[in-house]
């Protein structure tokens, strides 16, 4: 496939994973009348949003930015977060009379979120029935609706149904055949179903073999890719709620413990590939510092927020196979802390490091409470938390929110973002004052040897809407958003970084992708205070 067709298949990707995130918003929005209220007033601030409409102020702040992403409103925000005002555009007129689409599939939602469990039951066919009947009302709106609306309608078709091919391994097994399995077509509904709509769009030959296609080939391979998004439909399913009611979907638990409002074993089926191109720079910066000369070298690493374990094994072995410090690790051996606030990450991190045979220490801690962090490693390991390079990855924008302890009285904030703690609306300047504490926390620890950190950031909405196709931070903006997660711009991150009195150079730092459309960042930071 040339670049040029797999760049506009990549296009069209992207505005999938748009149509997976902001359906429901639209959806709800439609059925409070918020919508009909946009497309008579044409122009209107949040607080006549606020006054019209009973809401959780925060999710609906974010619900309005995601319209402002997708270019239907046009978005001015105060520095001092006083008032947000909005305008129709051309755009949003065009599309948003549309909405009723939105609404109508959003009824199917919650259905979305089972593919995964139930493709290879016997007992799926209710199910599959459905998607064949919602691939149906799909089509029927296409002669009627804008293109964008028919790229955002299709990821909900494709999505769901790619992730669980992947992650039940069917993908890569009608890959190697260069088919969809007959006998499986026979045997499993759903698989019966997917292979239907995926021969209707052109995914697999419609000649009885169900032969894929170089287009479908392209989707196949790149399933992972909708994992992160389609993660989030258990939350997305009760969005109306979140937006107009109880919001409590966001905390909930079930008996175990576990998430409720995202597929977490999915979120990291999804992210895991696309992680790997920022490793790359991770091992370059850590690589760099453990070939220093050994007495200056830090004694081990730190990872809080350690999950499995996977990157601190990756370290380990990174360290001991290309570094001085690998060479003479009889003599300065690497001490390993695996750090996290979850008690099944923490089980499963030492389960990896202790089957990789690597030496290890792990202990609760919570990124918010650096100093309590720093009292229990050494009460429990005699070690000094800032005699480890410490690293942690996209961890800082899911931190408990807490009200700043500092005045902030006098702050502005340059940021575009929407923000919300259960509910309540986070003025920009209140939230760039918690970034600023919440970092400078972490300065007496990193002074010698840093703080490495990989991030993701959010997008002014009207770059977004300029590079619809271009970008995934309408999906990144809609997942976080929503569920109390605060991804700020790369500018806004690295001036509460200086702020807080972190520092960063050149060598240590990098963005993905390196334009203005960046939503990654890598640093190193050090502390220099």
């Amino acid at each position: 496939m040339d670049k040029k067709l797999a760049g506009k298949l990549r296009g069209e990707l992207f505005r999938h994973l748009d149509g997976i995130s902001i359906t429901s918003t639209i959806a709800s929005l439609h059925n409070n009348n918020v919508i009909n209220f946009i497309l008579d007033k044409k122009s209107f601030t949040i607080e006549d949003i606020f006054n019209k409409f009973p809401s959780n102020h925060g999710y609906m702040n974010v619900a309005l930015r995601l319209l402002s992403a997708q270019g239907w409103l046009q978005r001015s925000i105060d520095e001092r977060d006083n008032n947000i005002d909005y305008i129709l555009t051309e755009s949003g007129e065009l599309t948003l009379r549309f909405s009723y689409v939105y609404a109508d599939l959003f009824e199917n939602m919650h259905d979305l979120t089972a593919y995964r469990y139930k493709l290879l039951s016997t007992h799926s066919t209710n199910m599959a029935d459905k998607y064949t009947q919602l691939s149906q009302k799909i089509a029927s709106y296409y002669g009627e609706i804008p293109q964008q609306i028919q790229y955002h309608i299709q990821g909900i078709l494709i999505g769901p149904a790619l992730v669980a091919l992947g992650m039940n391994d069917k993908i890569s097994e009608y890959l190697d055949a260069g088919e969809f399995s007959q006998s499986d077509r026979e045997e499993y509904s759903l698989i019966h179903a997917f292979a239907t709509y995926f021969s209707e769009i052109s995914f697999l030959s419609n000649d009885g073999k169900y032969t894929i296609t170089e287009l479908g080939k392209f989707y196949f391979q790149r399933a992972s890719a909708y994992g992160v998004t389609v993660s989030y439909l258990p939350m997305f399913s009760h969005q109306e709620e979140i937006i107009f009611g109880n919001p409590h979907h966001i905390w909930k638990r079930d008996e175990t413990g576990a998430e409720t409002h995202v597929d977490r074993t999915m979120n990291v089926w999804g992210s895991g590939g696309a992680h790997s191109t920022y490793f790359n720079k991770i091992d370059e910066i850590v690589v760099n510092i453990f070939n220093q000369p050994l007495e200056t070298q830090p004694i081990g690493i730190a990872d809080m927020g350690c999950g499995d374990g996977t990157l601190l094994k990756h370290l380990y072995n990174l360290v001991k196979n290309n570094t001085l410090r690998g060479e003479n690790l009889d003599a300065h051996p690497l001490l390993i802390v695996g750090a996290d606030f979850n008690q099944a990450a923490r089980v499963a991190s030492g389960k990896t490091l202790t089957e990789a045979r690597i030496n290890h220490h792990i202990l609760h801690a919570d990124i918010s409470h650096p100093d309590k962090y720093a009292v229990e490693l050494m009460s429990q390991f005699n070690i000094d938390l800032g005699d480890l390079l410490n690293v942690r990855s996209f961890l800082d924008h899911n931190r408990i929110y807490s009200s700043p302890k500092m005045s902030y009285a006098n702050r502005s904030s340059k940021s575009n973002g929407s923000y919300a703690y259960r509910g309540r609306k986070i003025p920009n300047f209140e939230l760039k004052q918690n970034l600023v504490e919440h970092l400078h926390a972490w300065c007496p620890y990193v002074k010698q040897f840093g703080l490495l950190v990989l991030e993701l950031h959010s997008l002014p909405p009207h770059i977004t809407s300029e590079n619809l196709g271009r970008t995934t931070a309408t999906a990144y903006e809609s997942t976080h958003g929503y569920s109390d997660q605060y991804i700020v711009e790369i500018t806004t991150f690295l001036n509460a970084a200086a702020e807080a009195g972190l520092i960063t150079e050149e060598k240590n730092s990098a963005h993905y992708p390196n334009s203005d459309l960046a939503t990654i960042s890598i640093n190193l930071f050090k502390s220099n205070s």
